[in-house]
């Protein structure tokens, strides 16, 4: 499904730049032109993921998303008209590997995790490049054998070759590997010698005067300073050579397990283990300082400003839109979320406690949790994934699926949703649900408990750009299966038509 290339079409490959938390960078090798902008928002080139990137300046624009017709000696207008909307069509998708486990939790896959990081299972997957690795943000993890049994549950970070990535992302089937501890040979080596080391579990700091729990509600013995259970990563940013991730914690159990407050943290170098410093709570969703709209969250860089698309109430709520200043990002000030019903950009300074929970979502009202995307800046094509799982009044699951959408800003208008996976159909039960031997080959989940979640598209699209405008392109993600507890690694091809 990568590099097509029929005639009359440009195949661009994207680069390193782009990133969960990135635009990014086209390069089309035929026509001229500036670098596309957004409405009163051009894109920055501050923060790029690496020196081999393209910077905006110079990449090359067939489409651009603000009025950029010239104008002849006569008064007439020439060049492209301005995209306002993009619409997606998915083609097909394919899936590419499990990551993690093979035919069940205690099988090795091509990683061989178990042995090379005494990992038996995780989730999430949040991608983010950083210099020349592409790294991956995992949500609870469970170790193998000894250390860290489920129930205990930290969180830990993956890497492989941020090149590679963008060449074949099937190089996570079989080039992941995870941050380590300092124990060599694993603490588990003395009950099973082919078990070669442990992979690290993210920490925290409190901040000066504060304490670790204000921000974690779950933590395992005697470890406060680790999120435990449903304690995760949501979105990650690099801001110069600072790396920013956003986290979902103070989880309560009863009636059900529910993140209620979000928070910002920074990893500092070395960058060797994964250690973060807490920097400030983000939203809550009692009395939160943006209206409880954002536990989840998918930041990006545009311009001078963090934009953060985020989700509330997990699985229970919708998407909405908030941004500050990049130079704002530790304190928090001069921040605003989005009104979609006025069109307008609401401070949150003044805003009584939870007072900004009234705006209503950007797009959906219900189902969504994790989400991630990616911006193609040459083309001006935002893209955003995410599992859309609707409930009944009593709580049953009567629609769960992977849904994708496009839009030329941020602000919207978006794209209706358009479907990658079904869960419920034939096509796909018969092809990824497990059966009673286990999960051999294809075979991903036992469907009858468990659903892909945590869609995150990895930073590594292929595009190829038609005469006509029309997109055709070509992502990675990776989603979670819950039980068996894995992540797996699937592809799908959308064509994505202009609209002026």
């Amino acid at each position: 499904m990568r590099n097509l290339g029929p005639a009359g079409v440009v195949v661009v490959v994207v680069g390193a730049a782009c990133s969960q938390a990135q635009p990014a960078n086209e390069t089309p090798s035929t026509g001229g032109g500036s670098s596309s902008s957004l409405p009163g928002d051009p894109v920055s080139t501050s923060g790029a993921e690496d020196s081999s990137a393209t910077s905006s300046a110079n990449s090359t624009t067939l489409w651009t998303t603000t009025d950029a017709t010239s104008s002849s000696s006569d008064g007439s207008t020439g060049g492209p008209p301005p995209v306002v909307s993009w619409s997606p069509a998915v083609l097909d998708y394919q899936f590419r590997c499990k990551l993690i486990s093979g035919a069940g939790i205690e099988d090795p896959t091509a990683n061989d995790t178990h042995h090379r990081a005494n990992l038996r299972g995780t989730d999430l997957g949040i991608p983010l490049v950083v210099d020349d690795q592409l790294l991956l943000f995992f949500g609870d993890t469970q170790g193998y054998r000894t250390i860290w049994t489920p129930g205990e549950d930290p969180d830990s970070i993956g890497r492989v070759d941020a090149t590679q990535a963008r060449e074949d992302p099937g190089v996570l089937c079989d080039g992941l590997e995870f941050l380590l501890t300092a124990d060599d040979p694993s603490v588990a080596a003395a009950s099973d010698p082919s078990i070669l080391r442990d992979f690290a579990a993210s920490t925290m700091i409190a901040p000066p005067g504060e304490a670790l729990s204000d921000y974690i509600g779950d933590s395992p013995p005697p470890f406060p300073n680790i999120p435990g259970t449903f304690e995760v990563p949501t979105g990650a940013l690099r801001i110069g050579e600072d790396v920013y991730t956003w986290w979902a914690g103070k989880t309560t159990f009863d009636p059900r397990p529910q993140m209620t407050l979000s928070y910002l943290a920074r990893w500092d170098r070395p960058r060797t283990l994964p250690n973060h410093q807490i920097i400030r709570p983000f939203d809550a969703l009692e009395g939160g300082a943006l209206g409880g709209h954002f536990l989840q969250a998918w930041p990006i860089v545009l311009q001078e400003s963090v934009y953060v698309l985020g989700t509330g109430d997990y699985r229970f709520g919708g998407v909405s839109l908030m941004r500050f200043p990049v130079a704002e990002i530790e304190t928090g000030d001069e921040a605003a979320v989005f009104d979609p019903s006025s069109g307008t950009w609401v401070d949150t300074a003044g805003a009584e406690p939870g007072g900004l929970g009234s705006i209503p979502t950007l797009f959906e009202d219900d189902g969504v949790g994790e989400l991630g995307g990616v911006f193609l800046e040459a083309s001006g094509v935002f893209i955003v994934m995410y599992q859309r799982e609707l409930h009944e009044r009593g709580g049953t699951v009567i629609d769960n699926r992977v849904v994708l959408r496009t839009a030329a800003q941020l602000e919207g208008p978006w794209s209706d949703a358009v479907t990658v996976i079904d869960m419920a159909d034939p096509a796909f039960t018969a092809k990824h649900c497990c059966g009673a031997d286990g999960c051999q080959g294809d075979e991903i989940l036992n469907c009858f408990v468990a659903g892909l979640y945590a869609i995150y598209p990895l930073p590594s699209p292929t595009v190829t750009i038609g005469d006509d405008g029309t997109l055709v392109v070509d992502l990675a993600f990776v989603a979670s299966t819950w039980n068996p507890y894995n992540v797996v690694l699937f592809e799908t091809q959308v064509e994505i038509t202009p609209g002026f």
